[in-house]
């Protein structure tokens, strides 16, 4: 049996003669504009957090691997040739300076006999080649004999010391470091900013045991002798 009407248009189970119930939503199971608009920026917005965990996950990737060398894009379809351009406009040919002087000499001899084929091997000419190398470093040990004695009117101790001396300590103190490595050392800091602990590393590799707080007491002596100096040349 038909659903009773009432006055204002709606039937007795609450829809109305337009077919729409009494809240306002389609009675056919339809989206009002509302909800569509909402669903349509509710996908724009799962868009663009998918397109964001993307670059999450690249960016991620690529902090585990800092080892390989950084991007530059797309290589070029035609890249240009390495090395120098041909003609005179290419540049200045440079090499090492010859020594001015050489300090020993060796001859490499030829073979009796070819390393390819194995015949003998006729001399032509003499070539040179030069080689410049650090000398092998070891330290120069000088041992002091202090003369030690008293004086006869006051009694008191008198100690001898050379003009090559730089410390007058004897007995438990008597290994000392020179003044010529002690330069060293403050040059290392003060110059090429390596720390205290560097230097006294650098020293040992030379064969001189010297502690990282004895290079920074000479540093610091080393700054009070040459401060008059340094105010008279501003001065």
């Amino acid at each position: 049996m038909a659903a009773e009407r009432r006055g204002d248009g709606r039937r007795g189970d609450g829809r109305r003669g337009d077919g729409r119930r009494g809240d306002g939503r389609p009675s056919d199971g339809g989206r009002c504009p509302s909800c569509e608009k909402l669903a349509a920026e509710n996908q724009s917005l799962k868009n663009l957090v998918a397109e964001v965990e993307r670059a999450v996950e690249q960016l991620r990737r690529a902090g585990k691997r800092q080892s390989a060398p950084f991007s530059k894009g797309d290589p070029e379809p035609e890249p240009l040739r390495a090395g120098r351009k041909k003609g005179k406009a290419h540049g200045r040919h440079s090499h090492r300076p010859v020594p001015p002087e050489v300090d020993r000499e060796l001859d490499a001899l030829l073979p009796t006999s070819c390393p390819h084929c194995g015949e003998g091997v006729d001399f032509e000419r003499w070539d040179e080649q030069l080689q410049t190398e650090l000398p092998e470093v070891r330290p120069s040990v000088t041992r002091f004999r202090v003369g030690v004695g008293r004086c006869r009117g006051c009694k008191r101790r008198v100690q001898a010391r050379h003009p090559e001396q730089t410390s007058d300590a004897l007995g438990a103190a008597a290994s000392q470091v020179g003044p010529r490595a002690m330069a060293w050392g403050t040059w290392l800091h003060d110059e090429l900013g390596l720390s205290f602990g560097k230097c006294s590393a650098l020293m040992a590799r030379f064969g001189i045991d010297v502690t990282a707080g004895a290079i920074c007491s000479s540093s610091a002596s080393t700054s009070t002798a040459l401060g008059p100096i340094h105010q008279a040349i501003k001065a």
